[in-house]
């Protein structure tokens, strides 16, 4: 029978699952809404912010009364410690869901002026991303941790060469600025969402070894093991 600690803490972690999956379907959805100019999506999604910046404060609420009441040690501290700091993460990609949504309301009147393939590959190598992470988190299954890397350098290729047509396009037309700032604005969102990724599967990894990694280095030719 699981003791009221284990219970408590389960039901954290049923809370982070909804929150994840709260967090990047806003963040896929404000894609969507942007790649349509969807106005009426885009509402949504800034309402679904508030439900995630809701859940995070529920959780966070929720450890903080764990923590006092139950008094837990060593690896169930570790686990609490992780969620808190995992539900600012998901937080945080909520708002750049919401950042993304109030992009489409200004871009009321405008139009694309180029197929859209590279934003929403990036946001679903970023959903990508945090999925893989949130595995180790949700599940203590690490076993997709290594694939981050490889994720990473696919997302640094193609938003580099999103740049470059972006940069091209600007020299051929003077009348596309402002939605030329909004591509690039939108793929520096899809860039932290990942890196938040990272920050998650590193707590992922501390939360169920206890031992601390530093991840995102590979493809930069720099050791992934965390100075002492």
């Amino acid at each position: 029978m699981a003791s009221q600690l284990e219970r408590y803490i389960g039901d954290i972690n049923k809370k982070i699952r909804e929150l994840h999956k709260m967090s990047t379907g806003a963040f896929m959805d404000s894609m969507k809404a942007f790649e349509d100019l969807d106005q009426a999506k885009a509402a949504e999604v800034r309402d679904e912010s508030e439900k995630i910046e809701a859940l995070s404060i529920k959780i966070e609420d929720s450890v903080f009364e764990t923590i006092a009441r139950r008094q837990p040690v060593a690896k169930d501290l570790r686990e609490l410690a992780t969620y808190l700091q995992v539900s600012h993460h998901l937080y945080r990609i909520g708002r750049y869901a919401y950042k993304i949504a109030h992009i489409v309301r200004l871009c009321e009147g405008l139009s694309h002026f180029k197929e859209l393939i590279s934003l929403p590959y990036l946001a679903r190598l970023a959903k990508d991303t945090i999925d893989y992470a949130m595995l180790g988190i949700t599940d203590k299954d690490l076993s997709k941790i290594d694939e981050l890397e490889k994720l990473e350098a696919e997302s640094d290729r193609e938003t580099g060469e999103m740049f470059e047509e972006i940069t091209e396009y600007l020299r051929q037309r003077t009348d596309i600025t402002t939605m030329a700032m909004y591509y690039v604005i939108i793929g520096r969102y899809c860039e932290r969402a990942a890196d938040h990724a990272f920050s998650i599967a590193e707590r992922a990894v501390y939360m169920v070894t206890g031992k601390r990694k530093k991840l995102g280095l590979a493809f930069k030719g720099q050791s992934s093991e965390a100075p002492h």
